[in-house]
């Protein structure tokens, strides 16, 4: 069907103008540029009027498709139905059965029936052969199916199907991250390696898997890779993931970098688009303000520039901007998770009564959702914007569906807590999974002596606390489990769990606690208990004991405060939440107050700036690694000021004062039941510092500046009846 030429550089309403007007053809051929650069809302406005009746298979998938990837994901499942009818018996051209078992594995279709519908369809293309392309596709979608519906798949079965040799086709090259999570690093790498045997680094997309696979230890000289692939946004992708790896890999992120944004100018909007994503996922906002320094020069189905300028907006302040630039990003693609996260702050920072939520109610998310609309129970987004609003209890309560607490619902049934109620039973065994970050696990330990009151209690733990909890909690016996957090440490996938989070709390070491305990739950549980009244609560009180061997002298005439402005991971988004240490200077010459750095992971500019300031610095500890030696320091302290991260909540364990800056809303509402108290709902001894009347619709830096200023009131006044007594 021929299609009348357009222009793939116009803006998104004169393109569905013009579709509206034209021909099937033409109307398909814009409907698919648009679907290509992820502007399905706007996609589907234009095939939902077409005759899909009249148009081949292939073109009435994409339709359903892309119905599925916007807001209407009952019709395409309508259109979809009458399909499935008889599919054994069909003869489907090669093109004709993957797009159709793609549509089926995306719809929301009963899952028997989506299942028997990729089976019919494997049945029918048989004749083929095993090693027939479409076949393998099949086979592939029937197996991320079940596994999206948490069946016990083995992955080996469908990677091998009826082929006696798998590991020549490229194609297979999408099982390798299955393959490695479900305990087969040997056979990923067996297929790997066969395929760089016969392509090498030539080919991209054997590259691409090369470098994503153990840290892409299998290409032995980085130089190796093409220099045509370095501006790839795939490859930079990947080379930012593994830049930290060594000198190399940096070097070669940053020839990635420049190829890629040198080839920027003369791209089509495709390859504009794709790189300026991968600048807004991986927090190159300079980089893309550069490429992008205003939206004039780009139309608007370009959602990768919209996003980036949306973000820079909300670093800049510019809140009501970027919330209007964001949701019209989301609006388009619900799955665009960096415009996701930036518009849950961002509505956080306006006094509209609307959140992300109510957006979500309205969009839904895409083809994660099958194209519904309405929050998704458990998301992300959910749960952040019930925490801001103080509602504690059903923002724990909601995190039941996560796909890892599901998985060992299913395998260990009632026994597996999963966000309920302790029981009461007096006298038995329970087994504690560490979970979220070491802060977190510090945090949740104030309910242990009450835990280990009532059960028997393994628990596991980063082995950086073991000697702390176990000298704190003699009764409980604590396993050290080093989990994967924030990059640091990758799990290790024996098989067990395919699940990456699963993989990494729940190491083969746990499995006989877990099977000799009569319950099993997770830190995070202990919190829900605590909103719903099963655990007790006390919002003062030492609950961790350093080391006495280890002790720090306590300053004598003078408040000895430690000062911690940042998290170890502190990009993206997350930098709204932290302070640059020069942010805390109007602290630093209030009287009778001595000041240490208790920051872990200082840069060594910021050393330098502590040390012109006069700011005392811990010399003697690794303040990451020796927790027990930070612990020391901590309890020497009158008071830490800072934001929540794991020096506070260990400085709030071991009994210190802690004061916690509200300059925004993460920091502030999370913490006080959305502003209803100064006093820490989560941690104890802990205080949140904000004026009651901070308006967080202000710039980031009028809200630190505030903030700041009415710590320093406090810690004047606080010297002073130091001083007195």
């Amino acid at each position: 069907m021929a299609s009348a030429p357009f222009d793939p550089t116009q803006r998104r309403g004169p393109l569905v103008e013009q579709a509206r007007n034209a021909a099937p053809g033409e109307a398909l051929a814009i409907a698919r540029h648009l679907s290509r650069l992820r502007n399905f809302h706007a996609a589907a406005r234009i095939v939902e009027g077409l005759d899909a009746g009249g148009l081949p298979l292939v073109d009435r998938c994409f339709v359903g498709v892309t119905l599925l990837s916007a807001r209407s994901g009952l019709l395409s499942d309508q259109l979809l139905a009458p399909h499935l009818d008889g599919l054994r018996d069909r003869r489907l051209t090669p093109a004709e059965a993957v797009r159709l078992g793609e549509w089926v594995q995306l719809s929301r279709l009963d899952l028997e029936r989506r299942l028997a519908a990729l089976g019919d369809l494997q049945a029918a293309h048989r004749a083929a052969g095993p090693s027939d392309s479409p076949q393998r596709d099949l086979r592939f979608r029937e197996f991320r199916l079940r596994k999206s519906a948490l069946e016990k798949v083995d992955v080996l079965e469908y990677l091998r199907g009826e082929d006696e040799d798998p590991f020549r086709w490229k194609d297979n090259l999408r099982y390798v991250g299955d393959l490695v999570t479900h305990g087969h690093e040997a056979t990923a790498r067996t297929l790997l390696e066969r395929q760089l045997a016969e392509h090498g680094l030539r080919d991209r997309a054997v590259a691409e898997a090369a470098l994503r696979f153990d840290s892409g230890a299998l290409i032995e000289e980085l130089d190796e890779i093409p220099a045509a692939f370095r501006a790839a946004p795939g490859v930079l992708a990947l080379a930012h993931d593994l830049r930290a790896v060594s000198p190399a890999h940096q070097a070669f992120f940053e020839q990635c970098m420049t190829a890629a944004t040198a080839a920027f100018a003369d791209a089509d909007v495709y390859a504009k688009d794709a790189l300026l994503r991968v600048l807004t996922v991986k927090d190159h906002l300079g980089e893309l303000d550069a490429l992008v320094p205003d939206l004039g020069g780009v139309p608007d189905t370009v959602l990768g520039a919209r996003c980036g300028r949306g973000l820079i907006a909300m670093e800049d302040g510019n809140n009501r901007d970027a919330a209007e630039l964001l949701r019209s990003v989301l609006e388009e693609d619900p799955t665009y998770t960096a415009a996701a996260t930036g518009l849950r702050l961002v509505y956080a920072r306006l006094d509209d009564g609307y959140s992300v939520i109510d957006l979500r109610n309205e969009i839904g998310y895409g083809s994660a959702s099958a194209g519904r609309t309405g929050v998704r129970r458990g998301d992300r987004d959910q749960a952040t914007t019930l925490l801001l609003s103080g509602e504690y209890l059903k923002s724990w309560s909601v995190r039941r569906e996560a796909p890892h607490w599901r998985t060992l619902k299913r395998d260990l049934g009632a026994k597996f807590l999963n966000y309920e109620e302790l029981p009461v039973d007096p006298g038995s065994s329970l087994f504690l999974i560490a979970d979220d970050g070491v802060g977190d696990e510090i945090r949740v330990a104030q309910y242990f002596g009450e835990l280990a009151a009532r059960y028997t209690v393994t628990a596991t733990c980063d082995p950086r606390l073991v000697p702390l909890l176990s000298r704190s909690f003699p009764d409980i016996d604590f396993l050290g489990v080093p989990r994967r957090i924030r990059g640091h440490l990758n799990p290790v996938y024996d098989g067990r769990y395919s699940d990456f989070i699963l993989a990494s709390h729940v190491p083969a070491l746990c499995d006989p606690h877990i099977a000799a305990a009569d319950h099993v739950t997770f830190g995070q549980n202990l919190t829900f208990n605590r909103f719903a009244g099963i655990l007790p609560r006390s919002d003062t009180g030492a609950y961790l004991i350093p080391d006495p061997d280890r002790a720090v002298p306590r300053t004598e005439g003078a408040l000895k405060v430690g000062l911690v402005w940042k998290s170890h991971f502190s990009s993206g988004s997350r930098k709204m939440m932290y302070l640059g240490v020069e942010q805390l200077s109007p602290l630093f010459d209030v009287e009778g107050v001595e000041l240490w750095s208790v920051q872990h992971a200082a840069d060594p500019d910021e050393a330098a700036y502590l040390a012109a300031h006069g700011i005392r610095q811990i010399e003697d500890v690794d303040l990451f690694d020796d927790l027990e030696g930070l612990a020391a320091h901590l309890a020497s302290m009158d008071l830490v000021i800072g934001i929540s991260t794991v020096p506070m909540e260990l400085a709030a364990a071991v009994g210190t004062p802690t004061w916690l800056l509200g300059f925004s809303p993460e920091n502030c509402l999370y913490r006080t039941r959305g502003g209803a108290t100064s006093v820490d709902q989560l941690s104890r001894n802990s205080t949140i510092i904000a004026p009651r009347w901070i308006d967080f619709t202000d710039s980031y830096q009028a809200c630190v500046d505030l903030v700041i200023a009415d710590c320093r009131t406090r810690l004047e006044r606080l010297a002073l009846e130091s001083l007195s007594r």
